[in-house]
């Protein structure tokens, strides 16, 4: 029963995703401004090498942004 108490508290990803970009937007990160000079952008990739889609990839930008990781690129 604990179990599902739990889930009836937890976020949606979507709930979590749009409470970050909210947190970011009013710590004063613009993220539509690119403070880089870039390369071609490529998705992340699974395991198998397939490329994730949608969310997923926001997702997961987001998440290693927030976890200090930095890309060589």
């Amino acid at each position: 029963m604990a179990k599902n108490a739990h889930r009836a508290n937890a976020q949606s990803p979507a709930q979590r995703i749009t409470a970050e970009i909210i947190k970011r937007l009013e710590q004063g990160t613009r993220p539509w401004v690119k403070p880089w000079r870039g390369v071609a952008l490529a998705r992340p990739m699974r395991a198998c090498g397939i490329p994730y889609q949608g969310i997923n990839v926001f997702w997961l930008w987001l998440v290693a942004d927030m976890c200090g990781f930095a890309s060589p690129y």
